[in-house]
């Protein structure tokens, strides 16, 4: 069992440090080391720990002579012995089993920072969750962050609970060189994990807040004293800068807005304790912060706001007080929008498997990787129109229009036949839709106008058939990112696709004109570079599908696994006659029933077991369970591949080359049937080599994102 160094700076708490000290040896992980550095306590607090330490001889008082918190922690990082150091603060508390979760945690994912969400109560709410809170009930909620995701952690998704010490378990061996600066008054602790995340280490969070921050007067006073020092803002304003000097202003601009809440926050604090001379420090402080060039790039609400907090405070409470309803009318799309400076614009919109998951896939690798991303609501009818009640797939030509209106009551009669199966369905696709790709509030984009008023810098185009005019209904300016929009600084098509080799020949010069708009170009097929090439000048890259990013246990924490076991699986994107006898076959020779998934009326028109209502989630989940796979479409054999299943693959009779590239790329073809041919389901597979291919495949397709997104 490791060694955990709980390291407690404490002055002058003499009413707090009983609980705070009682919570650590009411701890179930035993190995503990209790260090208590008293920064030159006046009072009764190191009597209460000689005492306390007669009882549990884990505890440790050192004595120094008064030099601030940072001169404690320096001391308790030096005398540590443990693997682990966690940090508490000596007027807070924490919940019994947080130490066991955290370090089980970390030694299972080798990770370099573990911490829990904080409750901030005051003395009576403190007291009372001690008594209740226990034991460790229910499972638990983990997430976690590698490297530069670990740094998206710190500065936007979760900088309120990083920008504290008090709760964070370190491994020692990290800490090496990097020591709190005694120089600072305020925010040491933010610049000390500033540093120690960009180590590019890995971090696990418990969601619980088993962390309990106690709120009482003394922590206003030290506030106020603290804000009279022109320094106070100081680790925060460092932070800013150092991430300005990195090429990352989108972090700087968080740490600009950071200051500038708190400045507004503890100005509203020392007005509401009527200290005249900390407001009249903090006025002279926010007059300079306006100066900063960052400060500009905030939002206008925002701005305004600071502004009049600090001019005309009888004006900023009225807006404070309206502002919340004013953005909801007016400027919260706007805003949910810039909060990434990445686009993707895909067939999300679609209730298709491959269209969702490949989405998701390239979504989730970009905001893994530090990149923020969003999956534009570009949802335009062409697309999302063949699965309403009463579907709309729009055809040029007098006689395609006929065929058009005549397919509207068709259609509907069918989705009616279909009745609960059909609404089922739409419901899981929905929801995958809504939990997984597009975030609550965000704006829906019907036409391609509406894409002039994004706020993204980047786009990618792509991942999937984008440029195959049989889907889009004619090629679409906006899967070429040619749309005006005065933010647009760089096209990147990822993983594009024709669906075949080329777009037929009267797309020639349509295409040739809309190409040009694109910065950077990389293609799903291989075999399709050489068309692109005709018009395109620069270099074309081919590239993995995004699925490919994941591995299987990511995929897994999406899926929906179904209840039964023991089945073939089988997806078909075009009806094929041997795929169907196959499937029969391999029934009776194996006893094994047969399961498909159907989108729509398209099936087997066999007479197997079928799911008329499965989502993405459902389409994994039967994936992963069965025992065989046959499919003609490519993301099942894709999954078949992540999921290690025994897999066919039949040809597809014009979308086949995207089938074959990566059945290549996975030195696989011998999984495809083709001209009557059948292959050996059963045969060996060296899922290792099969892995090592994927895993070299993915960085090099990787690298081509990172590359082209360097600059954002």
């Amino acid at each position: 069992m490791e060694k955990v160094s709980v390291i407690i700076p404490m002055y002058n708490s003499e009413l707090y440090i009983k609980k705070c000290l009682q919570s650590v040896m009411d701890q179930t992980y035993p190995e503990l080391e209790i260090l208590v550095i008293d920064d030159g306590s006046t009072d009764r607090g190191p009597q209460i720990c000689r005492e306390m330490s007669c009882l549990d001889d884990r505890i440790c008082l050192h004595p120094q002579k008064n030099g601030g918190v940072s001169r404690a922690r320096n001391q308790g990082l030096h005398m540590a012995s443990g693997k682990y150091v966690f940090f508490l603060d000596s007027d807070d508390a924490i919940h019994p089993c947080l130490l066991q979760e955290l370090v089980g945690q970390m030694e299972e994912q080798s990770a370099g920072l573990a911490f829990c969400g904080y409750r901030k109560l005051d003395n009576r709410g403190l007291e009372k969750v001690l008594e209740e809170e226990t034991e460790c009930a229910g499972p638990l909620q983990w997430e976690s962050a590698d490297k530069a995701a670990a740094e998206e952690w710190f500065h936007i998704s979760h900088v309120q609970e990083l920008t504290g010490i008090g709760g964070k378990m370190i491994l020692k061996s990290l800490t090496g060189g990097l020591w709190f600066d005694e120089s600072l008054v305020n925010g040491e602790d933010t610049l000390f994990l500033y540093h120690l995340v960009s180590r590019q280490i890995r971090i696990v969070r418990l969601s619980e807040t088993w962390y309990y921050y106690r709120m009482h007067p003394q922590s206003a006073t030290h506030m106020t004293a603290g804000i009279r020092n022109k320094e106070y803002f100081e680790s925060i304003r460092r932070v800013r800068d150092q991430e300005i000097q990195k090429g990352r202003p989108e972090y700087a601009v968080t740490w600009e807005n950071f200051i500038v809440q708190q400045i507004e926050n503890h100005y509203l604090a020392l007005k509401g304790a009527k200290d005249r001379d900390g407001c009249a420090v903090l006025k002279r402080t926010a007059a300079l912060e306006r100066k900063e060039p960052l400060f500009r790039q905030l939002f206008f609400s925002m701005r305004f706001l600071f502004c009049c907090c600090f001019s005309c405070y009888p004006l900023y409470v009225l807006l404070r007080r309206m502002m919340p309803v004013l953005l909801k009318m007016k400027g919260s799309k706007r805003m949910d929008e810039k909060k990434a400076d990445v686009g993707i614009i895909t067939f999300h919109c679609s209730n298709n498997y491959g269209a969702m998951l490949q989405t998701y896939g390239l979504k989730s690798f970009l905001n893994n990787s530090g990149i923020r991303a969003d999956v534009v609501r570009y949802e335009p009818p062409y697309m999302t129109g063949r699965h309403w009640w009463i579907p709309y797939v729009p055809f040029k030509g007098a006689s395609s229009r006929i065929w058009c209106v005549m397919n509207l009551f068709t259609g509907f009669a069918a989705h009616l036949k279909m009745g609960r199966n059909f609404a089922g369905q739409r419901a899981n696709m929905n929801r995958f839709r809504k939990e997984h790709l597009i975030r609550r509030g965000q704006r829906r984009i019907w036409f391609e106008n509406g894409l002039s008023s994004l706020s993204y810098r980047y786009y990618i185009v792509g991942s999937d058939q984008i440029w195959n005019p049989n889907i889009t209904c004619g090629l679409r300016r906006a899967y070429f990112g040619a749309f005006k929009n005065r933010y647009k600084e760089k096209v990147v098509a990822y993983a594009a696709s024709f669906g075949g080799i080329s777009v037929p020949a009267a797309y020639d010069d349509a295409f040739q004109e809309l190409i040009k708009h694109v910065d950077a170009v990389s293609m799903r097929e291989e075999a399709a570079i050489p068309y692109v090439k005709k018009f395109y000048p620069g270099a074309v890259t081919a590239v993995l599908d995004p699925v490919f990013f994941l591995k299987k246990a990511e995929w897994e924490k999406v899926e929906k696994a179904p209840d039964r076991s023991g089945y073939i699986f089988v997806y078909i994107t075009e009806r094929n006659r041997n795929l169907s006898d196959y499937a029969r076959k391999l029934s009776q020779d194996t006893g094994l029933p047969v399961l498909e998934v159907r989108t729509g009326q398209l099936g087997t028109q066999e007479d197997f077991s079928v799911d008329f209502t499965a989502g993405p989630a459902e389409f994994l989940g039967y994936i992963h369970k069965a025992d065989y796979v046959v499919t003609n479409s490519f993301h099942a054999v894709a999954f078949s591949i992540l999921y290690q299943k025994k897999f066919l693959a039949f040809a597809h009779s014009n979308l086949g080359a995207r089938l074959q590239n990566i059945l290549h790329i996975h030195g696989l073809e011998d999984r495809l049937c083709r001209d009557g041919q059948e292959a050996e389901i059963d045969a060996c597979v060296d899922w290792k080599e099969v892995g090592k291919r994927t895993e070299e495949a993915a960085e090099a397709s990787g690298n081509f994102l990172k590359q082209n997104l360097s600059g954002q």
